[in-house]
C-alpha cells in the first residue's frame, strides 16, 4: 500500500487517520526504548542465521575493549570490558555475585542494571556493595525472595526483562590480564528452585530481521513495512513489560488505534485511515528522534543531564535509545555529545581541529574521563592507529608548558601524533564521558574544537 495523500479521507474516516497518527508518533517514541531493548535481546541471545552471544540468564564476557569490528550496540566505550547478560526473571529470581573490589584495588568497575524500558535503574560496585563481594537476588515485580536466600541483598525489578551491562576499566594490551581477573568474578545463575531459562515471549515471537526501525527509515524501507513490523512487535513487548503504572492510561489510549497489548494486532485487520495514520505518525517521530540527534542549536557540546533516568521524559529516552543504548545515570557518569565545532560548524573530516583543557580545568571525574570519537554511523572509526578514544590513561599524552593538555583531531596523521585522535573523511561527532563525575561537572565548561584549517 502506498501513503494515501492527505486529501484522499473526510469526515469520520480523516478523524480516524489523524487520531492514528497521534498514537503511531506517541506509540513510537513511547516503545522505542522497549522495542530496542527487545531487538537487542532477540540479536545477542539468538535469532535464526546470528550466533547467539549467550543464552538468557548467562553472561558474555568481551575480554577486549571494543574496536570498529564490534556492530551490534551502538557507540560503545572503548576503555571498558564489557560483561553483559539479558536476564529474564519470568520463572524466578537470579542471583548476581558482584567481585571483590579489595582484590583490584583502585579499578573501576560497575554492574548496571536496566528494566525493558532502558532505565538504569540500579548501578552495584565498589561504593555500595561489599568490598569483599557480595551476592545480589534479582527478583521480579511481584516476586519474594526464596527463604533461603532472605539474607542476601535484593534488588526488586521493574520488568521481567533485564539488561546487565558490566563495565571494568581496562588500559592497553598489558592491562588486560588484570581486568579480566576481575571480570572473572562476576557471575548469574537462576535461583535454586527456578524454572529453566527461557526468553520473553515477545522476544522469541520477534518479527523481521532484527534491524533497528530508525535505520529502516532512513534507509528508505516502506512506511507500511516498518510500521507493520513496528507496531506489531510493540505490543507483543508491551504484554510482557507493561512498564509503570503512571503509563497504564497512555498505554490504553494507544488501543484507540489498535495498539493493545498481547499478539493480537494484525495490520491487515485495521481500516485504511487508520494504516494510514500509523504510517504518518511513524514516521514523524522518526525524524523528530533523528532530529534531536543532531543538535538543532548548534552548540559545541550538548551535556545529557538526564541520561539513564528519565521520568516522564519520553523523547529524551528515545533519543539516548537511538544515539547510546544502555547509558548509565549521571550518579555513575555523565556524557556530553559533541557535534559542532566552536563556530557552530558540523565536526567534519575535511577539517582539522584541535580540543585544549586549560591546566586547572580538567574534566572534573573521579574515576577517568575520556573523548571517544564516531563515525556518522555511531560505530567506531577504523583506523591504521587504532586508536578510538583519548584519556586520562591513555600513554605517552604530551602537556604543554603551562600544564594543559590539547588534543588533535584530522584525518592526516600530524607530525607529532601524541595527542592525535584520527577522525573519518567526512562526518563524525565525539562523546565526552566522565564517570563519578564530581559536583562540579554540571557547570564545568567543556572547552569546544577550534577549527584550524583544511585538509588538502
Amino acid at each position: 500500500m502506498t501513503m494515501t495523500s492527505p486529501d484522499t479521507f473526510t469526515g469520520l474516516d480523516a478523524g480516524r487517520r489523524d487520531l492514528a497518527r497521534a498514537v503511531g508518533l506517541t506509540a513510537f517514541v513511547h516503545g522505542y526504548p522497549l522495542i530496542e531493548s527487545v531487538r537487542t535481546c532477540r540479536l545477542q541471545t539468538g535469532h535464526p542465521g546470528l550466533a547467539p552471544r549467550a543464552p538468557i540468564n548467562a553472561l558474555h564476557a568481551i575480554t577486549r575493549p571494543s574496536t570498529d569490528q564490534d556492530r551490534d550496540i551502538v557507540t560503545p566505550a572503548n576503555d571498558l570490558l564489557y560483561t553483559t547478560a539479558w536476564i529474564h526473571l519470568g520463572d524466578g529470581p537470579c542471583v548476581l555475585t558482584v567481585p571483590a573490589a579489595a582484590e583490584h584495588p583502585g579499578r573501576y568497575f560497575v554492574l548496571a542494571l536496566y528494566d525493558a524500558y532502558t532505565e538504569n535503574f540500579e548501578n552495584l560496585g565498589p561504593r555500595n556493595c561489599s568490598a569483599q563481594g557480595e551476592q545480589v537476588l534479582l527478583l521480579g515485580p511481584g516476586q519474594r525472595a526464596p527463604t533461603a536466600l532472605a539474607h542476601l541483598r535484593q534488588v526488586s525489578c521493574p520488568t521481567t526483562l533485564v539488561w546487565l551491562i558490566g563495565r571494568i576499566l581496562v588500559g592497553d594490551e598489558a592491562d588486560w590480564p588484570a581486568a579480566r581477573a576481575l571480570q572473572a568474578g562476576i557471575r548469574l545463575a537462576p535461583a535454586e528452585g527456578t524454572g529453566p531459562s527461557r526468553a520473553p515471549a515477545c522476544v522469541a515471537a520477534w518479527e523481521g530481521e532484527p534491524v533497528d526501525a530508525m535505520a529502516d527509515m532512513q534507509a528508505g524501507v516502506p512506511a507500511q513495512d516498518v510500521a507493520r513490523r513496528f507496531f506489531g512487535n510493540l505490543c507483543r513487548a508491551l504484554a510482557d513489560a507493561p512498564g509503570r503504572p503512571e503509563d497504564v492510561g497512555l498505554v490504553a489510549w494507544l488501543g484507540q488505534a489498535g495498539l493493545r497489548p498481547g499478539s493480537g494486532f494484525d495490520w491487515a485487520a485495521l481500516d485504511a485511515p487508520t494504516r494510514e495514520g500509523l504510517q504518518q505518525g511513524l514516521a514523524e517521530a522518526t525524524r523528530l528522534v533523528g532530529e534531536a540527534a543532531r543538535s538543532r542549536r548548534r552548540k559545541p557540546w550538548v551535556l545529557a543531564g538526564r541520561a539513564g533516568r528519565y521520568g516522564n521524559d519520553h523523547l529524551t529516552r528515545a533519543l539516548t535509545a537511538y544515539i547510546g543504548l544502555g547509558a548509565l545515570a549521571t550518579t555513575e557518569a555523565l556524557y556530553a555529545a559533541g557535534h559542532f565545532d566552536a563556530a557552530g560548524e558540523a565536526l567534519d573530516g575535511s577539517r582539522r581541529y584541535t580540543m585544549r583543557f586549560e591546566a586547572d580545568a580538567l574534566p572534573p571525574a573521579d574515576a577517568f574521563w575520556s573523548v571517544t570519537l564516531y563515525d556518522a554511523d555511531r560505530f567506531l572509526h577504523p583506523n591504521a592507529l587504532g586508536r578510538h578514544a583519548i584519556g586520562d590513561r591513555t600513554p605517552g599524552l604530551r602537556r604543554d608548558a603551562d600544564g594543559g593538555l590539547r588534543l588533535v583531531f584530522s584525518h592526516d596523521r600530524p607530525a607529532d601524533d601524541a595527542n592525535w585522535l584520527p577522525t573519518p573523511a567526512g562526518r563524525f561527532y565525539l562523546i565526552l564521558r566522565l564517570y563519578h563525575p564530581r559536583e562540579e561537572a554540571r557547570a564545568w565548561r567543556i572547552p569546544a574544537l577550534l577549527a584550524w584549517g583544511a585538509t588538502a
